[in-house]
């Protein structure tokens, strides 16, 4: 299952889970445990509120411990929470340094000192095989500061950030990090039907 993330339209909390925006409206389905889990069986406590429920007769007993399980199983279980539509981005399936999770709308720094801002969409890469730009889809960063610094002013891949990017925050949190550089993070997320693949 692709991850996105979108901050709550109640609390302005980010939320993590899987997307679906239609029209104005984008929920994720999120919650504490994205994988519930059954309830592990405990002899021990089979028993456990019967006498307190005045059940004496086994099948009562059963569908009384059948129906306590399900009631802690459904406690956790995810749930449709609407989130604001233009800050649903994707999951890159990568980290930076200390462990954090990336995401579209990111910004990382690099060990150079430059601000990168990860974006997902259509970008130029330069293939070394063919001598040229060639067009791609998928995660890239942006900086407005990498022709001065490196003489290159194109998207740029990703790599490994987990060997040397470290979150600094993100657009919609801190818009003065977004890096102005042509595309921005959630452009091709905001979409009026979007259908993460599952």
């Amino acid at each position: 299952m692709d991850l996105y993330r979108g901050k709550s339209v109640g609390t302005g909390d980010w939320i993590i889970g899987a997307a679906v925006c239609i029209g104005d409206k984008a929920h994720i389905l999120g919650s504490e445990s994205l994988f519930p889990e059954r309830p592990a069986y405990h002899g021990m406590a089979i028993g456990a509120g019967l006498e307190d429920s005045c059940i004496t007769d086994r099948y009562e007993a059963a569908a009384y411990g059948w129906t306590e399980a399900l009631d802690r199983y459904e406690e956790n279980f995810p749930e449709w929470i609407e989130v604001v539509p233009e800050t649903v981005t994707r999951c890159t399936d990568k980290h930076d340094i200390p462990g954090n999770v990336l995401f579209e709308g990111d910004v990382y720094r690099n060990p150079d000192n430059l601000l990168f801002e990860v974006c997902y969409g259509k970008y130029q890469a330069y293939c070394p095989a063919d001598k040229c730009y060639m067009e791609n889809v998928g995660f890239f960063a942006i900086s407005k500061d990498t022709k001065e610094i490196y003489g290159i002013d194109a998207p740029m891949p990703l790599g490994s950030t987990e060997d040397y990017a470290y979150l600094v925050g993100n657009i919609f949190d801190s818009p003065e990090l977004r890096q102005d550089a042509g595309q921005s993070a959630g452009q091709w997320a905001d979409q009026p039907t979007l259908r993460p693949a599952t």
